[in-house]
């Protein structure tokens, strides 16, 4: 299962990554809870998403601002995508996560830790708010204590 879940990142990933556009022949599940059989799955999506914001502490926590600011981009544009292809993504959530992406980006133009952190934070819960109103609350994420990414520089 992780190699499966491996090799799904990477494919998601890599495939942006070479200017190739995903193709979404199928349309998208929209129910919590579906199989996420489908690498286009909002399972997949959000599990990726939840993979950068792990990857935006840890860049904000070390001061990485360029890295901090790539990571705001992949999410903001992923939330944005995600709006327009899946139909239990509550609107006005995305939009207050959006506006929580807005304000870590001026702290990480700043350079500013407290404001990132601060930032963060209002992120996060807002993230599980949309969990909640999604109806997938049990999907509550938080700032993250250690890093699975041993092999990046942050």
């Amino acid at each position: 299962m992780r190699l499966m879940m491996s090799l799904a990142i990477v494919a998601v990933t890599l495939v942006p990554a070479f200017g190739a556009e995903v193709s979404y022949s199928t349309p998208p599940r929209d129910r919590p809870g579906s199989s996420g059989d489908d690498i286009n799955s909002l399972g997949n999506v959000m599990g990726l998403t939840q993979l950068r914001h792990i990857k935006l502490w840890f860049a904000g926590r070390q001061r990485n601002w360029p890295l901090a600011r790539y990571e705001l981009d992949q999410i903001a544009d992923t939330l944005r995508h995600a709006g327009m292809f899946y139909q239990n993504i509550p609107v006005d959530d995305v939009r207050a996560a959006e506006r929580q992406l807005d304000a870590i980006r001026v702290a990480t133009e700043g350079k500013d830790p407290v404001g990132f952190a601060k930032g963060y934070a209002a992120l996060t819960d807002a993230c599980n708010a949309c969990h909640k109103a999604a109806k997938v609350g049990f999907i509550a994420i938080q700032t993250p204590t250690t890093s699975p990414f041993s092999d990046q520089r942050f």
